[in-house]
């Protein structure tokens, strides 16, 4: 049971330890970047680029060709997308925003820390000055679990309301995604692809409605979205209501090779929507350079990466709101738990997951 401030790979992290995870938070952008079941050990599910990242604060203007912007040059695994998800407009891009907002490229700080016999707790945060937002997130991890709670505070610095998208940004990689053996579920009804083109390896139609997880092929035949097919190039993104008769969503991620299963569960009336982005080897551009296996599993308060002022214009999709308000001087709280459990090698997926007091009751189908 144990907090520890250490370094790796040039980046400045803190350790959080107790005896069956570890987690790794980074202090460049704050992003989740280790998850490591005890029982499962060397496997980390969270994407780690196959660049070398950088410490946001040390990016120069001659990073420029080599990272393609300081969000990449500092990325990892689970990032936070706070006031916009995605690009910004070209007034706020001559302003300083960068995509997906300040969060994950600015220095955050600890505020508190707490080690018991109980469990641990580490309280980070950081100050958004573009988007006048204060932002904190409480880590705690409790002793015999394997089940990582957060909670995150906004505080709204503004006099006045504002809009706001938000995006918690889990992003999945290798060796724990592996295409056509990671296999995806989620409590999502229907869906919809990216509305425009997306890339110029898409695989699904775009701008079309389903119902997941069978994807509109762009050739007429369905793709299966539960995982990441071996034998095509792909770079594509939809989006996937979570089921609104449900309180709490979740999705889940499988790797029966490895025997390891990652989940997150959160409220669904913070966060209705999951995008499902995949960078399936379909990049050719800097960083990515045609190299890049990833998955990101997105849920958040608007369905897609378009910025702010598009999601303020598309105002509601499936009859849900594509955006929040942060009243003036006001503040929200969201909550969400990570999960990670040994499964065993016939599992074939995850048919449900529900709270029960602090723990979960998981159906794993075999």
């Amino acid at each position: 049971m144990k907090i520890s401030a250490e370094r790796l790979a040039g980046r400045k992290v803190w350790r959080m330890d107790n005896d069956r995870v570890g987690l790794t938070l980074m202090e460049g952008g704050g992003h989740l970047s280790g998850l490591e079941l005890k029982d499962r050990p060397g496997i980390n599910p969270f994407w780690k680029p196959i660049w070398k990242t950088i410490e946001p604060g040390a990016y120069r203007p001659a990073d420029e060709k080599r990272y393609a912007g300081r969000l990449l040059a500092a990325i990892c695994g689970h990032n936070l997308c706070l006031g916009a998800f995605g690009e910004p407009s070209a007034e706020e891009i001559r302003a300083g925003l960068g995509g997906h907002g300040e969060a994950p490229v600015v220095r955050w700080t600890v505020k508190k820390k707490s080690v018991t016999a109980r469990g641990i707790s580490l309280t980070y945060g950081c100050r958004l000055p573009l988007v006048e937002m204060d932002f904190e997130r409480t880590v705690t991890m409790n002793r015999n679990s394997a089940v990582i709670s957060i909670c995150e505070k906004i505080k709204n610095l503004a006099r006045r309301d504002v809009p706001f998208t938000m995006c918690e940004h889990v992003t999945l990689g290798p060796p724990f995604l592996e295409r056509g053996v990671t296999l995806f579920d989620l409590s999502a009804t229907r869906g919809h692809t990216f509305p425009g083109a997306f890339s110029d390896q898409q695989r699904m139609k775009a701008d079309t409605d389903f119902v997941w997880p069978e994807g509109p092929g762009i050739r007429g035949k369905p793709v299966d979205l539960r995982t990441i097919n071996p034998a095509i190039k792909s770079s594509d993104f939809s989006t996937q209501l979570m089921d609104p008769r449900r309180e709490h969503a979740w999705f889940s991620a499988v790797n029966p090779r490895l025997g390891l299963m990652i989940a997150y569960v959160w409220n669904r009336a913070d966060f209705p929507w999951l995008g499902n982005w995949e960078e399936n080897f379909g990049r050719a551009s800097v960083p990515w350079n045609g190299k890049s296996l990833t998955r990101g599993m997105e849920f958040s308060n608007t369905p897609y990466p378009i910025g702010l002022r598009r999601s303020v214009s598309l105002g509601r999709l499936f009859g849900t709101p594509t955006y929040d308000w942060l009243p003036a001087l006001g503040s929200r709280k969201v909550e969400y738990s990570i999960i990670a459990q040994p499964i065993d090698a016939r599992c074939k997926g995850v048919a449900g997951i529900r709270p029960v007091g602090s723990a979960f009751e998981i159906d794993l189908m075999v």
